[in-house]
């Protein structure tokens, strides 16, 4: 028959057996996370401010435009000239004031 094996002592590996050290790595990591927390806060309040303030410049600029002014076509008042019978005095008239 084999010996019993002898059980291995791992209180050496225990963490928590300095009680002070313990408490400041728990400290540590608890003041760590509380920081990447506040910093990822940041971070997402400064990208909706940009966000907000991108948005507010594409409407400013988009209702800011000024509205394109009515394109007159004088191809109405061709065929109008063509179907009847026009002075030609009106003729001179057909296409605005452009021509005077």
């Amino acid at each position: 028959m084999e010996p019993e094996p002898e059980n291995v002592d791992l209180s050496v590996l225990d963490p928590r057996r300095d009680g002070a050290r313990w408490d400041r790595m728990v400290a540590n990591i608890a003041g760590r996370a509380i920081e990447q927390r506040r910093l990822r806060l940041r971070a997402v309040r400064r990208g909706a401010i940009a966000a907000i303030a991108a948005i507010a410049a594409a409407l400013a600029v988009w209702f800011g435009a000024p509205k394109p002014s009515p394109v007159t076509h004088a191809s109405g008042d061709l065929l109008e000239w063509a179907v009847r019978d026009v002075e030609p005095s009106e003729v001179l008239g057909l296409g605005g004031n452009d021509g005077r």
